[in-house]
């Protein structure tokens, strides 16, 4: 009779325990499913790109950014390949939280490419099949003011782009980016390519073409210029040559856009 007993009763706490294991799982996935909720970009205008890449991993176990543009995406100027924003991204968005450890970011510069140079199929499929979440897209304009190529070209190619990947990804998110301050002299004393354009020029008129189509866009060439003001730099300081960044040049490149720009909303409002 005793021994019945005492079955009865561990019998009866077993089923006690496994009653508050059911409840507490249950209370983890009702979170879970509140946050995912939350994170939804498309029940939520006002989440920011660590938010989305954050849904993307709770839904899918991982997520995925591409970086495309010119060598000035590609590293070119750093000291090794951990040093250039790439590198310093993804390495800073996995120790971020625990989701974003998950988080890829893969590498699709290309030197000497302009922003038509981008839409050439074999880079448009290798970003494809990269099945990107998330695509940062560095304008190219360093290339596009050396190589003289005329306003309307550029904005064709960086309208297509956008076009593309929207149509070819679905649910991707874009996000376009400046290229990195550069010294004028690079072609000629005067800034001027043969056109008749300064490199700002090419960099203010993509940035208003982005902005009428009311796409996201980053300045990361205006935020490096405002933090070398607050440091004291020249662009000098912060280039491995005149165009391409050094170690500290890709540092200011990743720490702007990581703590300005990804904390936008991906709304762009």
């Amino acid at each position: 009779m005793k021994k019945m007993i005492s079955l009865l009763i561990a019998a009866s706490v077993l089923l006690l325990l496994l009653g508050m294991v059911r409840g507490e799982y249950r209370h983890k996935q009702i979170e879970i499913e509140q946050k995912l909720e939350r994170l939804n970009p498309a029940l939520n205008n006002d989440i920011n790109y660590f938010d989305y890449l954050t849904y993307r991993v709770m839904k899918n176990g991982s997520a995925r950014v591409a970086t495309l543009g010119s060598s000035v995406t590609k590293g070119v100027g750093a000291s090794a390949p951990s040093q250039s924003w790439r590198a310093l991204l993804q390495k800073e968005l996995r120790d971020t939280s625990r989701p974003l450890k998950h988080v890829t970011v893969s590498n699709h510069g290309h030197s000497g490419y302009t922003s038509a140079m981008l839409l050439d199929q074999d880079v448009l499929s290798k970003v494809k099949n990269s099945r990107p979440d998330l695509i940062i897209l560095e304008t190219s304009v360093i290339n596009n003011y050396r190589r003289s190529v005329s306003m309307e070209e550029t904005q064709a190619s960086i309208e297509e782009l956008y076009r593309t990947f929207k149509e070819q990804i679905p649910g991707v998110e874009i996000l376009f980016i400046a290229p990195n301050p550069i010294l004028k002299e690079n072609i000629d004393p005067s800034g001027l390519n043969q056109l008749g354009h300064t490199f700002e020029e090419y960099v203010d008129f993509t940035e208003q073409i982005i902005k009428d189509n009311k796409w996201n866009y980053f300045d990361t060439h205006g935020h490096m210029m405002d933090e070398m003001a607050i440091r004291g730099l020249e662009k000098k300081d912060v280039l491995n040559d005149m165009i391409h960044p050094n170690d500290l040049g890709y540092s200011i490149w990743f720490e702007e856009l990581f703590y300005e720009g990804l904390t936008r909303s991906i709304s762009g409002k």
